[in-house]
């Protein structure tokens, strides 16, 4: 039976704040921030999309991401498993996101689980390896109404989410 230790409750939370902040950088747009998730020599398996090294994959994406819709990842259950210095760590992710089909706004709701090798070097714990797997997905033409009306996006005071530094999560108050 696994017994957690005070090293290994620190390395769940280092590994923890990773992927936590894997799921700020990727709606953010923020290259750097995803970059700080992943080793140099990582690899990501990103389904049929992309196969390869992890920097790459980030660094091709940029351009994409900083020009497109929203975005949200919400992480949910988190397993892991310690050996040494690598952590076998299996995260339940519920995306969604906003594309266009034919010039017009559908949203895909999509879960899935993250499965990431994550390997502590100098005291630092990155992702190494990322697996996905897809469970489910449900896409649909967009429709907001703000919660019938109640929200107003154009409103001064309504703060709305957006891609880059401009968004609170870099401005705070």
């Amino acid at each position: 039976m696994y017994k957690n230790t005070i090293e290994t409750v620190i390395a769940k939370q280092d590994i923890s704040d990773v992927i936590m902040r894997y799921a700020r950088a990727i709606d953010r747009a923020d290259g750097p921030l995803l970059h700080s998730c992943y080793w140099e020599d990582a690899i990501e398996e990103h389904a049929n999309t992309y196969n390869g090294p992890a920097h790459d994959y980030i660094d091709g994406a940029m351009a994409r991401l900083i020009k497109g819709d929203v975005m949200m990842h919400h992480v949910g259950n988190m397993h892991t498993e310690i050996e040494g210095d690598t952590a076998w760590v299996e995260t339940y992710l519920v995306t969604f996101a906003r594309f266009q089909k034919d010039g017009e706004p559908w949203d895909t709701l999509t879960g899935g689980r993250i499965f990431d090798k994550f390997e502590c070097r100098e005291g630092e714990w990155k992702i190494a390896h990322r697996k996905m797997a897809f469970d489910w997905n449900r896409d649909e033409p967009a429709s907001e109404g703000w919660c019938l009306g109640l929200f107003k996006p154009d409103h001064p005071e309504t703060i709305m989410g957006c891609k880059g530094k401009d968004d609170l999560t870099y401005s705070r108050f």
